[in-house]
């Protein structure tokens, strides 16, 4: 199934595609991150958790779960899973809906009322529509699975959505812009030896205040965070087959090896060496 995105969100108000975690790993991680959609996540396969603003969720087939526009949340998925996902972006479609900028998303399975039951079983049979679409790719699938997704989207509007009223430049709006200054320092910092020392100077903070404001709004420390950003490139590094496992490591900040490999295991489920293993594998069957 093509991973590649169905739709330019900027000119339809969607994007939508299919993630698969088959012949990586037990356990794929994203550190945690916000974005301006509003996403939906279906469980075609597998399992996994998503941390939203602290609170975990469990995921399982056939289930969905909504994350609002700029909700702090980190994913997990175990090996194999493979996910619908379908973001929405409230700048263009309050041309077709002007009150979805003053609304609030919710939506997890175990967090229903009664009387939304029923709209999240249709919205699930509606997502099972769209990977036979999407596999099958016949004239104008793309055309279905627009209106599919914006049918699903009326659902979420009229049985999981709260009217905040008028939206006002807000404390959280603040604090997600220094997060992302942030969070982009880190991105850009990550292979270099970067202190608490290092990045709270360079937002002129003390440490103690830029310590106590990461941990309070991420849900984790700074040097967890960072080393979990190294851990991503790593990973993506080892799957490619090109480089050694410690060069990768060495090449993205990580000299503490011990460390390293205690952290792989944590957040991926398996050894860099497993990784290699099961791509090597996967390549000399023609999977990847």
């Amino acid at each position: 199934m093509n991973n590649e995105p169905l739709f330019d969100p900027e000119q339809t108000g969607i994007q939508m595609f299919f993630h698969t975690s088959q012949n990586t790993s037990t356990s794929k991680s994203h550190p945690v991150h916000w974005h301006p959609m509003i996403e939906l996540v279906y469980v075609l396969n597998g399992s996994g958790n998503i941390l939203i603003d602290g609170k975990s969720y469990s995921l399982v087939p056939g289930e969905f779960i909504v994350i609002d526009s700029d909700q702090l949340h980190e994913c997990w998925y175990r090996r194999d899973a493979m996910l619908a996902v379908i973001q929405y972006s409230r700048k263009v479609l309050k041309n077709f809906v002007p009150e979805v900028e003053r609304c609030t998303f919710q939506c997890a399975k175990g967090t229903l009322r009664p009387e939304q039951l029923d709209a999240y079983l249709r919205i699930c049979d509606m997502l099972k529509v769209l990977p036979p679409l999407c596999i099958l790719s016949q004239m104008g699938y793309k055309v279905k699975s627009f209106a599919v997704a914006m049918d699903i989207f009326y659902e979420l509007l009229n049985h999981f959505s709260t009217d905040r009223g008028i939206v006002r430049r807000t404390d959280q709006e603040e604090i997600l812009r220094r997060l992302e200054e942030i969070t982009d320092y880190i991105e850009e910092h990550h292979a270099e030896p970067v202190s608490l020392q290092d990045i709270s100077s360079h937002f002129y903070l003390s440490r103690e205040y830029f310590s106590r404001f990461f941990r309070k709004n991420m849900g984790v420390s700074f040097l967890r965070y960072l080393n979990e950003v190294r851990l991503v490139h790593i990973y993506q590094d080892i799957c490619s087959m090109t480089i050694g496992i410690m060069e990768a490591a060495e090449k993205h900040g990580f000299t503490n090896y011990k460390l390293f490999n205690r952290m792989f295991r944590e957040v991926y489920g398996c050894t860099p060496r497993e990784v290699r293993i099961r791509r090597s594998e996967a390549a000399e069957l023609g999977q990847i």
